[in-house]
């Protein structure tokens, strides 16, 4: 490992981060503001970000024009608010397009959202949280799917137990102490049904949720074996509540998806499976 490498701070501390020699400041903080739109607010103004950031306007106001004149944000001329630019989706998709599995796996995940009347999504860890990299649905549609890009918690969805499981334990059990510390109230409430979801991915292959995330979504998870492009994944497929019960989850859906993943592992051969 080089030197660069062993002197990289841990990413879940930000003050170590920030007073790290190699840590640019400024880059971080244009970043952040391109954050800021990760909640789906479609605009936002130079003070709506300066809040979310507790950072100083003009500061702000330095950062969206660059990121104006970069592309990666647009301007109305009118509200003088901001809305994520095109060069945004030029500096991701080359990532998306790296990620053959979205390829190999697309035909079997639509014939299981169309069986199980629900969509199947692949997730993948960003820092604290799981991000999704697909999302397939057949032709009934709900209000589950989840778009690309879009995030969801760790504790408290099958994707994010599922995808914990599959990290190395020390990985694993540096972002469960973060959690424990930054998240307490919902470590209290989830942390025992982190336990219960591995529990259940060591004897079945996969993890059932049902209400945590949402009361009327219920989901099953299976972590990939190994990593694909260097990313661990898990794939999921969530229905409503109403229309399946524990069994049906566990005895139907739960064993599809298992069998699902399973395939794409072997297609994608020991290298990358």
């Amino acid at each position: 490992m080089s030197e660069h490498g062993k002197s990289q701070p841990e990413f879940f501390n930000n003050a170590a981060m920030q007073a790290h020699p190699q840590f640019a400041s400024t880059l971080a903080n244009g970043l952040a503001v391109l954050g800021c739109f990760a909640s789906g607010a479609p605009t936002l103004g130079n003070k709506d970000i300066a809040e979310q950031l507790s950072m100083s306007r003009p500061t702000i106001s330095r950062l969206t024009f660059t990121l104006v004149a970069l592309g990666y944000l647009r301007r109305d001329r009118q509200t003088g608010k901001y809305s994520l630019g095109p060069a945004v989706l030029s500096l991701g998709y080359p990532l998306l397009s790296q990620l053959t599995i979205r390829q190999i796996a697309a035909p079997a995940m639509l014939e299981l959202a169309r069986y199980a009347h629900g969509p199947v999504s692949v997730g993948t860890r960003d820092r604290q949280q799981v991000v999704y990299v697909e999302t397939v649905q057949g032709q009934e549609s709900n209000d589950t799917k989840p778009g690309i890009g879009s995030t969801r918690p760790f504790l408290r969805t099958a994707i994010g137990r599922a995808l914990l499981h599959t990290l190395e334990a020390q990985e694993r059990t540096t972002i469960i102490k973060y959690l424990q510390r930054t998240h307490p109230e919902e470590w209290e409430k989830f942390g025992q049904g982190l336990e219960v979801a591995f529990a259940e991915i060591d004897s079945m292959g996969f993890c059932v949720v049902a209400g945590d995330w949402r009361p009327t979504l219920a989901a099953v998870a299976v972590p990939m074996k190994g990593e694909v492009n260097g990313m661990p994944l898990a794939f999921n497929l969530t229905v409503p509540s109403y229309s399946a019960d524990r069994k049906q989850l566990e005895k139907n859906f739960g064993p599809r998806l298992l069998n699902l993943v399973r395939n794409i592992e072997y297609k994608l051969g020991p290298g990358e499976g």
